[in-house]
C-alpha cells in the first residue's frame, strides 16, 4: 500500500471524482467528492460517525456538507495548520503530498 493511496480517487458513474474514505479514530469516516453543481467548482464532504461515540458498532449518523472550492481550500489550510502547529508539537507525517507554505497562522 502506498503512502498516497488516499489520493487515488475513483470516477463515479457520472464522471465525478470520489476520494477514498479517511477513517475516524472513534468509528466512522470522512470522505470528499466532486460536486455536480454547475454554477462553480464545489465539493461534498461527508462525515459519518457513531451516534453514540461509546458504541462504535451502534447506529451511525451522517453529515453531508457542500463546500465551495474556496471554502474547501480554507478547510484544508485549517487542517494543515492545526497539525503542523499542534500543542504537542509538529505532527505532520514524514511522507506527505502537500504542505504549508510560508508562515503559519
Amino acid at each position: 500500500m502506498s503512502d498516497f493511496d488516499h489520493l487515488d480517487g475513483a470516477q463515479s458513474s457520472r464522471g465525478f471524482k470520489r476520494m477514498p474514505p479517511i477513517p475516524s479514530e472513534y468509528g466512522g469516516d470522512v470522505h470528499v467528492y466532486e460536486s455536480s453543481g454547475a454554477t462553480a467548482p464545489a465539493i461534498w464532504l461527508t462525515a459519518t460517525a457513531p451516534a453514540d461515540l461509546n458504541n462504535r458498532d451502534g447506529a451511525q449518523v451522517e453529515a453531508p456538507l457542500h463546500l465551495t472550492a474556496d471554502n474547501a481550500w480554507r478547510l484544508a489550510e485549517q487542517l494543515m495548520t492545526l497539525v503542523a502547529n499542534h500543542y504537542q508539537g509538529d505532527a505532520r507525517p514524514d511522507r506527505r503530498a502537500a504542505d504549508l507554505t510560508g508562515e503559519s497562522a
